[in-house]
């Protein structure tokens, strides 16, 4: 049975989890069955949803996503500071047989939000599809973007993930114990950056570093430059790391400047 103490609106967006690439359209059965809520409240939730532009209905009690995730998609686009701080920089670089990924947290997923160079990195003969795209959630304990941010998330947080998460943790290899964890984000943050080898797409491997805030208190995000493990850059990995590290400042800059900006900005009565 659904939990009665969380919010009415939490619950109703936990209906939106339900929707992805192997699950496009979703039933109120689907609701009923997956989230434990009652069939009246699936119908007034979904009702709800579509009212909000969210989702869509379909026939037979069936619905997929609305036409306004598409407006807020583009909304974000033109609007969040991150997104446009890191697209400014990141268009800027070249990016030869390697691709640049921005990425944010949210809850306990890390998304990417945009990308910059080719879809497709080529070695030998091979073309490999980067499977770190925008717009699709990994977990915190999979890959370099991932793991560059947990150092600097707060210490109650770290303590609750571990309390949490204990068995992916020690999974993916960051620690057999809680001394083991937090070994592991202390030499994270001491060396500034990660590194993670076919951890999201098999033959790729990637180097990124957290993007901060200007007053150096606020994780903002990651970056990280992807490529073909047997074809690294040239410039050796510390030397990636280090442009990485400069290019997350600049997009760390910008950010705080939009954000000033949007705060000074007058608002419409």
């Amino acid at each position: 049975m659904a939990d009665v103490g969380v919010s009415t609106v939490v619950r109703a967006f936990a209906v939106l989890d339900l929707f992805s690439l192997a699950t496009p359209v979703v039933g109120v059965d689907d609701v009923v069955a997956r989230l434990g809520y009652t069939r009246s409240t699936a119908y007034r939730y979904m009702r709800e949803l579509v009212e909000a532009g969210l989702v869509t209905p379909w026939a037979g009690g069936s619905y997929s996503l609305g036409a306004r995730i598409i407006e807020l998609e583009r909304l974000t686009a033109l609007t969040d500071p991150l997104y446009r701080a890191g697209r400014e920089v990141m268009d800027a670089q070249p990016h030869g047989n390697s691709a640049l990924l921005l990425h944010k947290l949210y809850s306990d997923k890390v998304l990417c939000i945009y990308k910059a160079g080719p879809d497709v990195l080529e070695h030998a003969g091979s073309r490999i599809t980067i499977r770190r795209a925008r717009g699709i959630p990994f977990p915190l304990y999979q890959g370099a973007a991932s793991l560059v941010m947990l150092p600097y998330l707060s210490p109650h947080r770290i303590r609750q993930t571990y309390l949490r998460d204990a068995a992916a943790i020690r999974a993916a290899g960051l620690g057999d114990d809680w001394e083991g964890w937090r070994r592991t984000l202390i030499a994270v943050r001491k060396a500034g950056h990660a590194v993670s080898n076919g951890q999201i797409t098999p033959s790729v491997s990637g180097v990124a570093v957290a993007i901060v805030a200007p007053d150096g208190k606020r994780l903002l995000g990651s970056l990280a430059r992807c490529y073909p493990t047997q074809a690294p850059p040239p410039e050796g990995e510390e030397a990636c790391a280090r442009d990485l590290a400069r290019m997350a400042r600049d997009i760390a800059a910008r950010y705080g400047l939009a954000v000033r900006r949007g705060a000074q900005a007058p608002r419409s009565r």
